[in-house]
């Protein structure tokens, strides 16, 4: 039995929304990091985070309008979600991680035992 791949086929007119779109969900990604991290890290104050959060829900907006302007098939389209629900999630993961590591080894230095 042959397998059938199904490509969707896109009109040439299509293509300049789909790069717009697609560079969109780059610059609004880049966005969001820069601002979370930027505020995680003192660098800007905190009340900048609520912007890196529009950024990131304008970043899903944008990703999933490229999903329906490529055809994404719905298997693609909840991997994508799962994606962007992770990269909500990811900065502040990492921060966490980078002061729980930081309290064990200042712990660690004043001769307390680590846990």
């Amino acid at each position: 039995m042959e397998s059938v791949i199904y490509m969707p086929q896109l009109a040439p007119g299509d293509f300049l929304g789909i790069f717009i779109v697609a560079t969109l969900v780059l610059v609004f990604g880049v966005g969001y990091a820069a601002l979370i991290t930027l505020s995680k890290m003192g660098f800007i104050p905190k009340k900048w985070q609520p912007f890196g959060y529009l950024f990131w829900i304008l970043q899903a907006y944008s990703l999933y309008d490229l999903s329906v302007r490529i055809h994404s098939n719905p298997f693609t389209f909840k991997v994508l979600a799962v994606a962007m629900i992770i990269y909500l999630f990811a900065p502040h993961l990492y921060f966490y991680l980078i002061e729980e590591s930081e309290k064990r080894y200042e712990a660690a230095e004043d001769g307390q035992p680590t846990k």
